[in-house]
């Protein structure tokens, strides 16, 4: 919950923040609506995209996919949740602030200007 939360983004992440504020509890990840929603579109996008693999590569994925897993498994149990929350938490901090236009235009103090300043 704290490395979703820390992501920053989606209903998923709202989500984690609550249960680590106490509000909500974990179990209630499945039926809580946005979180379904957000899974259900991530699922449909993931099988797009799987239906655009050849049907060789998908039975070779297939074949790999346990061992896949485990790989995925063992690299979670051994996560150092600090550092991976603390590289989240950057990676999804405040949004940079946009460049503003190098365009000037003679107007655009106009109205910084006292109201009976001499022109």
């Amino acid at each position: 919950m704290r490395l979703l939360a820390a992501s920053g983004t989606g209903a998923g992440a709202d989500f984690a923040k609550d249960v680590l504020a106490g509000t909500r509890r974990p179990h209630e990840l499945l039926a809580h609506g946005p979180v379904t929603d957000e899974l259900a579109e991530q699922g449909a996008a993931f099988r797009r995209l799987l239906d655009k693999i050849p049907p060789a590569e998908v039975r070779e994925l297939r074949a790999l996919a346990q061992d896949a897993v485990r790989r995925e498994v063992e690299e979670l149990a051994s996560l150092d949740i600090e550092a991976a929350e603390a590289e989240l938490r950057a990676a999804s901090g405040p949004p940079r602030e946009s460049r503003p236009d190098e365009r000037r235009d003679e107007d655009d103090d106009w109205f910084d200007r006292p109201y009976m300043e001499d022109l």
